[in-house]
């Protein structure tokens, strides 16, 4: 399953040495491919795309983020665009 994951700094400062332990964590997400993507919003925060087998899984993830606590967290789980038409169009058909 695939996460969109949202972050938006809280107004509290975020201890400099804490950035490279977040950025070393992330890369290692990046390279084991449990990240799609990870980008930074010009006005601090960002948005991953997280993939995982369970809701648990990203939470426990999450709650391991040396950044956590200095952010409000929003995820949504995704459904594929060709996934989300065939359910879709399947419910069609079985009206008919």
């Amino acid at each position: 399953m695939k996460y969109l994951i949202m972050a938006t700094p809280l107004p509290i400062p975020i201890p400099p040495e804490l950035f490279q332990a977040a950025r070393d964590w992330i890369a290692v997400r990046m390279a084991d491919r449990r990240f799609d993507c990870v980008y930074m919003f010009l006005g601090g925060g960002g948005v991953a795309i997280r993939n995982a087998a369970s809701h648990e899984e990203v939470y426990e993830e999450l709650l391991a983020y040396p950044l956590y606590g200095f952010f409000e967290w929003a995820i949504e789980p995704l459904v594929g665009w060709e996934q989300g038409f065939e359910i879709i169009l399947s419910r069609q058909r079985a009206d008919d």
